[in-house]
């Protein structure tokens, strides 16, 4: 459904070249699958959303943002190989509270969509967002986790040499080691996991083909760059004015 849609963006943008309108447009391609340049500003501005800062980026935070939607690419094609669960509506409406609560006034639903106009979202868009990143999260889980093996060791010792100085730096009364392990446990690994997670994206990276417009780069100098925004374009010499509507 997702390719369906980008194909036929696609075919929207090459018609809006012959009527003079605002188009999108292709920034990147995966394996020749294209990421779109309405994709990359909807991810800068979740991300401004979620991170409470301005709409306006560093040329690095925005490279870093569109070199994060390559590797979710990446991982959006190894799910087509996995019979996963659909994301319900209640897993959506969970992460979705879990953010309004992070909001400054986003508890009350006038605050809430405040905060989204302020950063141009609309709900449905951040559903979208979220039900993807959901899924990518559940695919993650589902290959890494697996191979991933805590010993009584790493526990004894990650509450040893970090839990406990933490408490002591803190004032914060001890713990007893049999009442925190779940918690280290899952904590060592989530680490493991992300030590995989490295190593799996640059596998794929090695063994797919990426492209990157480099025209859709801002420049190192530009240290207030905007969110991309989808670009005007002119009428071709000799267009009739009825194209152009």
């Amino acid at each position: 459904m997702r390719r369906a849609l980008q194909i036929a963006l696609v075919c929207l943008a090459c018609a809006g070249v012959l009527a003079g309108e605002i188009i999108d447009r292709i920034v990147a391609t995966v394996n020749g699958q294209p990421i779109l340049q309405s994709d990359w500003d909807m991810a800068l501005r979740c991300e401004a959303l979620l991170e409470q800062r301005a709409l306006q980026f560093t040329p690095e935070v925005a490279r870093t943002s569109l070199e994060r939607l390559v590797d979710q690419e990446l991982l959006r094609q190894q799910i087509r190989t996995f019979r996963l669960k659909a994301v319900n509506e209640s897993e959506r409406r969970s992460r979705i509270q879990e953010i309004r609560k992070q909001i400054p006034d986003a508890a009350s639903d006038a605050g809430w969509q405040a905060a989204l106009n302020r950063y141009g979202i609309t709900e449905n868009e951040l559903e979208e967002r979220i039900t993807d990143q959901l899924e990518i999260l559940r695919f993650i889980d589902l290959r890494l986790r697996p191979t991933v093996h805590v010993d009584r060791r790493s526990i004894e010792e990650y509450y040893r040499d970090k839990l406990l100085p933490q408490l002591k730096q803190k004032g914060a009364k001890e713990v007893p080691l049999v009442e925190v392990s779940p918690q280290i446990e899952e904590i060592l690994s989530q680490q493991a996991m992300d030590s995989l997670l490295a190593e799996l994206l640059r596998d794929l990276r090695q063994q797919s083909d990426i492209h990157i417009d480099p025209a859709a780069l801002p420049s190192p100098g530009d240290t207030t760059a905007h969110p991309p925004q989808q670009v005007q374009t002119q009428p071709l010499p000799g267009t009739p004015a009825e194209a152009r509507r």
